[in-house]
């Protein structure tokens, strides 16, 4: 296959494979060239802040690969309207705000990743994951923790493809959408153009609702995710920490070779009243073009809604109250 292209050439493809991409259901499409997984960066990481590497480098999924496309799809209003109710049941938030939104991303990175090799160019789709690991050294180091990982992160990828910058809830804000997005990928042969990478930290200052509404704490005052403490909102709330730990090893397949193979769970998103948080800190994040302000006005009485979870043994570096020093920076 041929695939040298000229700056102009490269431009005109990028801009045929976002308008093909918004054709097959993604709301937001951006690119990055497979140099900004490059170690040490070249860009300012200070005015763009990137998550930590995780996973596997593009090349090593597809060592043919030359550009990351990046889609987003958005969540539907009532989804987040509905999941902020005292309804005991988030059937309607994991069926069409996890599931099929997942679905929805598996089928449009293939088929751009099929229209990109129709036009000449080698591509594999990431749909929305390609699998995760649980790091084995949390084991014996309680201060790492979010010990799963995906093989390959679609949150680094979005932020290094300027699809959205990194928020307090540890999501991914896009410039349109906020929060309320789905993410998914794939790699490409396709010397393609890139976008701008976004400055600065999308959140005020002051705002603090992820952290406030999080019903097991899991959300640091400076922006760090507890993947246990989260992992006990779906239907483990009675569960100590080890045994939570148990569990999520069951879950997430341990990154030794001769350990990763478990029976997969699927975090209770059919419903049935499992996921007590509602995805609360996605719901209220107040960020993007599309405010909903009779949802944000839940915000007030959430805690009657979903109460502070209670949870035992947890080390302390999972313990995620206000100090002073967090308060103050």
């Amino acid at each position: 296959m041929d695939e040298t292209r000229t700056d102009a050439a490269s431009a005109d493809l990028t801009d045929a494979l976002k308008q093909k991409a918004h054709e097959l259901g993604a709301d937001d499409v951006a690119v990055a060239p497979v140099a900004r997984w490059d170690d040490p960066p070249a860009f300012d990481s200070q005015a763009v802040p990137v998550y930590p590497h995780s996973g596997h480098h593009p090349t090593e999924l597809m060592p043919s690969a030359q550009s990351v496309v990046m889609v987003a799809i958005r969540l539907l209003d009532g989804v987040l309207d509905n999941t902020t109710t005292p309804i005991k049941n988030t059937g309607v938030q994991g069926n069409f705000g996890y599931v099929f939104p997942n679905r929805r991303l598996n089928e449009i990175t293939f088929g751009l990743a099929l229209w990109l090799e129709q036009c000449g160019h080698r591509s594999v789709p990431m749909g929305y994951n390609i699998g995760s690991r649980y790091d084995h050294r949390a084991d014996a180091d309680a201060s790492i923790i979010a010990p799963a990982y995906s093989m390959f992160s679609m949150k680094r990828a979005a932020v290094l493809a300027g699809l959205g910058r990194k928020a307090k809830n540890g999501l991914v804000s896009n410039q349109h959408f906020g929060t309320r997005i789905r993410l998914g990928g794939l790699l490409t042969a396709a010397p393609l153009t890139g976008n701008a990478l976004l400055e600065g930290d999308p959140c005020p200052p002051s705002c603090r609702i992820c952290m406030d509404v999080c019903p097991t704490e899991a959300i640091s005052q400076t922006g760090r995710v507890s993947h246990l403490r989260c992992y006990a909102d779906a239907g483990r709330r009675g569960m100590d920490f080890e045994t939570l730990r148990a569990s999520f090893k069951q879950r997430y397949p341990c990154d030794r070779g001769n350990e990763d193979y478990t029976m997969n769970d699927y975090l209770a998103i059919e419903g049935n009243d499992n996921r007590i948080c509602k995805i609360a800190c996605v719901a209220f994040c107040p960020l993007g073009e599309r405010p909903m302000p009779d949802v944000m006005r839940r915000v007030a009485d959430f805690a009657s809604v979903c109460p502070p979870v209670e949870l035992q043994g947890f080390p302390s570096a999972h313990d995620f109250e206000v100090t002073e020093a967090e308060e103050g920076a």
